[in-house]
This record gives structure tokens, sequence and C-alpha cells, in this order.
């Protein structure tokens, strides 16, 4: 059960603003806002009204308008107020104050959206879509945190959890009532379906790769020897002067770390210092920096200097690069070419000084990281979240199991041991099988106000 005491919070960003959204939900959340509030009205559900938030000494603290929203049509199907003060740091602390000096309590992280999922306005997996959509960094990113709250997402798994329980009552019937064993479904008939599901089911499963690509970003380091153009591209791709960039080698003695969008991807970009041997202490702290950087990237730009000959180093470091995406950019093509390229012809060939070049790049990530789901859509789920990837597969392999212990010839009621935790694990993703701690944990990481 839900706890049904008002809760107060302020909704939208810290900082200031022109508007500025104060919420209350819960039992009474009427008689703290008639508190509050003058003059006093005959409140009707989603209807807007101006006036004035009054404190304890009856001193104003803003002039509003404010929004009623009765059960169950609110965000929480509970009574909920929203409250559209001046977007003032000092001006909605204050409307919060005194809200709270009037019955509410703040409310915790996420409990607005807690409530509406215990309240069963939504499903655990449309939760999380609001934490994805609030989070979104990208427009990929937000059509699916759409899509998800939607309930596209929900309805691909209960059609595969009611699958499953079809199974186990066909299962059931020809246990428990081997007289009718011709009207239940035969062990051919489940592991055609099964392979058909467990088809459906990985297709799904295979999106969460780029889900947590749109998600969260690449993690992209910029790595190369002195003086190749690293910082000048980092400062092309962000299309501002972050980096300084300088010709005396070194410049470069730390990580920097920025976020750029392209397209559908965000680059967690970071320029690390120049490799080579140096006795400067604080340069090699800046080297042994930029290879523990290296270590932890998904995708390594290898910047080299076209206009002069290759270095043994280059080639020593790209191998040990081998177990990353490693995009090779020949930098400076508007110099001279130094001899020596000949084995880099499928290099990206750039000028981060003048900005060319750098499309084909960007080509070359899109392709290596969204692969097939490119011409993906609106209408495509997509499994963003660790926690439905980790219980989706699960899911999968204990399907696969059940096939193939039908296949050998196992008893139906050892078999169905297997399908029924499918069903339990598909209904964790929903929130239907999960425990209160996994609940409060999902929420503790929204923001307080939703």
């Amino acid at each position: 059960m839900t706890d049904s005491k008002v809760i107060a919070a302020i909704a939208t960003p810290p900082g200031r603003g022109a508007i500025g959204i104060v919420r209350l939900s819960g039992s009474g959340v009427l008689d703290v806002f008639t508190r509050i509030f003058k003059p006093i009205q005959k409140w009707e559900s989603h209807r807007m009204y101006y006036g004035y938030i009054y404190n304890e000494s009856n001193e104003v603290i803003d002039e509003v308008m404010a929004c009623p929203m009765l059960a169950p049509r609110s965000y929480t199907m509970e009574d909920t107020v929203e409250i559209y003060a001046h977007g003032g740091i000092a001006t909605l602390h204050g409307v919060l104050d005194v809200a709270l000096n009037n019955g509410a309590r703040l409310a915790l992280p996420g409990e607005f959206t807690k409530r509406a999922f215990l309240n069963g306005r939504i499903n655990l997996t449309q939760a999380e879509a609001v934490m994805d959509l609030i989070s979104a960094k990208a427009s990929a990113a937000r059509r699916a945190g759409l899509r998800q709250l939607g309930g596209g997402l929900s309805q691909r798994i209960i059609k595969g959890r009611d699958r499953l329980l079809g199974w186990l009552a066909n299962i059931e019937l020809s246990i428990d009532y081997p007289e009718h064993e011709e009207e239940a479904m035969n062990r051919n008939a489940i592991l055609s379906e099964g392979k058909v599901w467990i088809d459906e089911m990985g297709a799904l499963l295979k999106t969460a790769d780029y889900g947590r690509v749109i998600r969260e970003g690449i993690k992209t380091v910029i790595l190369g020897r002195p003086n190749a153009g690293k910082s000048t591209l980092l400062n092309a791709i962000l299309g501002e002067d972050r980096a300084i960039v300088h010709e005396i080698p070194g410049t470069t003695r730390d990580v920097l770390t920025e976020e750029v969008q392209i397209g559908d991807i965000v680059l967690r970009l970071m320029d690390t210092a120049g490799l080579r041997e140096t006795a400067d202490p604080i340069e090699r702290i800046g080297v042994d920096k930029s290879y523990e950087a290296a270590k932890d990237a998904e995708l390594v730009i290898y910047v080299m200097d076209r206009s002069i000959p290759p270095a043994a180093d280059d080639i020593d470091i790209l191998e040990k690069l081998n177990d990353k995406h490693v995009i090779i950019v020949l930098n400076k093509c508007d110099l001279p070419t130094a001899t020596g390229w000949d084995e880099f012809s499928n290099a990206h060939q750039i000028s981060a000084q003048n900005r060319d070049g750098l499309e084909s790049i960007y080509n070359d990530i899109k392709q290596r990281f969204l692969k097939g789901l490119l011409s993906q859509d609106e209408e495509t789920d997509i499994i963003t979240s660790q926690r439905h990837k980790i219980l989706l597969q699960s899911a999968i392999n204990c399907v696969s199991r059940a096939m193939e212990e039908f296949l050998i010839g196992v008893e139906e009621d050892l078999v169905s041991i297997g399908l029924r935790e499918a069903y339990t694990l598909l209904g964790e993703i929903l929130g239907l099988e999960v425990s209160d701690d996994i609940v409060d944990r999902i929420f503790s990481e929204f923001c307080v106000g939703k």
C-alpha cells in the first residue's frame, strides 16, 4: 500500500525561469491548498485558478495560477494540485515551505511516479520510461522513452508472458486430466511456438546494445601522439574552442571531458595528453591518464599527423587497442602529405583545423554502434534498461532449456518449472513480480518532484 499523506515538491529544475511548478498530491491535498491559497474557491477538477499564496502570517508569498486535478484523473491517481509560480529559487522554495508548514511533507525522489505505479496508473517499465524521457540527450532516446511510456514495450512483454501462460495451462490440462489430453497442445505444437517465441524475444533483446548507446552515450577517447591535432579535433567536433591548442608539444596534460550529440548518438568525448616518453613528471601523469582513459573507452579516435611520416610508436599503440572500436584519423590533409602512409589508405582523411572530413567520422561511428537499427523509427520497441536486459535474457534462457527438455523427453511437469520461472521473470520487468526493495531502488534514482 502506498502512503496517502500529502506530499509536495518543486517539479521544475533548479535555477531562474519565468515559471516554476510546485506539485502537491495525496489524500487531503485540497485542505492543504485551501489553507494557503486565496481567494478560496469552489474547486473544479482540471480548471486553472488565479490567486495568491499566503504564509501563516498572512504575508503574500507569490501571485500564482493553480490547477487542481481530482482523483483518479491525475498523474498519481490521487487528488493533486499544481501551483504555477514565478520561477525564482526563493519564490518556489517560499511556496513549497508554506505547503510543508500546512500539513504536507517533502516528497522523496520519484515519489509522485512511484505512487502512479503503486496506484496502477502505469506499470514499472512505463515508470522507468519517465526517467528515460527526463534524461534523454538525443531524439532517439526521447523516441524510445516515449514509446515505452505509451506501453509499447509492455505490450511485447505481456504478449510473451501470455504465451507462456497458455503453454503452462495446456501442460496442466494434459497432466491433471489425461482423458482430455487430445484437447491440450502436444509437445510438437509447444516446440513450434517456442521457437517463434525465442526468436521474437531474442530480436527484442538484441536492441539492448543500441538502447544503452542512445541512453548513456559512447565513452570516446581521442588518442594520439603530441601535436597530431587531438585538441583541434575536439574543438572541431564541439564547434567551439574548448581545448587549448598550441604548436608546442605537450600542451594537453590532463583529460578534458565534454559531451556532444552526433545525430542519435551522444559522444562522451575525452581529449587526452599526447602519448610519448617524457621526463616531465607532470606530463608523465597526463600520459598515464591517457592510457587509463583508453582502457575504459568503448571508442578510440586515434589521430595521426599526415604531414609527417608515421612513427613506429603509432603502430605499437594501435596494436594494443585491437580489442576496441578504433577509428583511425589522418589529420592535416590541408598540408602536403608525407611519405609512408600507404598502409593507412582506409583511414579518415580530415583537416581538423578547417573542420573538413568530420562527416565521414560521424558516419563510421553510426555504422559501428547503430548497425542494423539505423532505419528504425519511433514505432520500434527498444530495451534501454540493464534491468530489463538481464531479466529478458534470463527468461529466454529458461524457455530455451525447457524446449531442449521437451526434445529429449523430460516429463512435462518438470519442463513446466522452467516455463514458470520465465513467466515470473517477465513479470518482474512489468513490476508484477518484484520486491519492494527493488522498487524503492528504481525510484530513488528519480529527481525530487517527479
